[in-house]
């Protein structure tokens, strides 16, 4: 059974093809214009390198924000699609949660101006849930919780190391019709 990664919610387009939680291979690009088709190409690309068939990916990983609006609905809208057509279960984290290396941290993206996401875990558990603060309000939190450790727009992690690390905490969609992107900021 084959499982496919899709996080397009940041400045990259992280792919990976994961086989018994290994990953066989993987793709990281900064994205630009034509998302959508430039995610399928290379999702394609990557199936076509290892001659997997499309129905033998059976579940689909993928970051539900948040982060870029576009990045986050083209990364669902993909999963979706999928889903539908092949019969591909599909399981969700917050780009947030996927961004720690570790059990424990404060996590913080870019929400663009001023503004930045963030969200606060502690031994796997979510102490403060995803929201969007000022940079100001972020430095302070940063003095609050440096003993947990603080990361920062994917700076010194590996997203592919990270994936593995939080294979289990990816969470199965039961219904694809509920499954809705985690906007924490209202869409410009």
């Amino acid at each position: 059974m084959f499982v496919l990664f899709i996080d397009v919610t940041q400045t990259h387009c992280n792919l990976a093809i994961l086989k018994n939680n290994k990953i066989m291979t993987k793709f990281s690009t900064s994205t630009h214009n034509n998302l959508t088709d430039i995610v399928v190409e290379h999702i394609n690309n990557l199936l076509k390198k290892y001659k997997i068939n499309k129905s033998k990916i059976k579940k689909i990983f993928v970051t539900i924000g948040p982060g870029s609006f576009t990045g986050v609905r083209v990364g669902i809208l993909i999963a979706k699609t999928w889903s539908l057509i092949n019969r591909t279960h599909i399981y969700i984290i917050d780009s947030l949660w996927l961004q720690l290396p570790k059990n424990s941290g404060l996590s913080i993206l870019d929400a663009r101006g001023t503004m930045v996401y963030v969200a606060v875990y502690k031994n796997r558990k979510c102490i403060m849930k995803p929201t969007i603060i000022t940079e100001q309000k972020a430095e302070l939190l940063i003095k609050t919780y440096k003993n947990l450790g603080v990361y920062i727009q994917y700076k010194s992690v590996n997203v592919f190391d990270n994936l593995i690390h939080h294979l289990h905490d990816f969470t199965l969609v039961r219904n694809i019709n509920t499954l809705i992107p985690l906007y924490v900021k209202k869409a410009v």
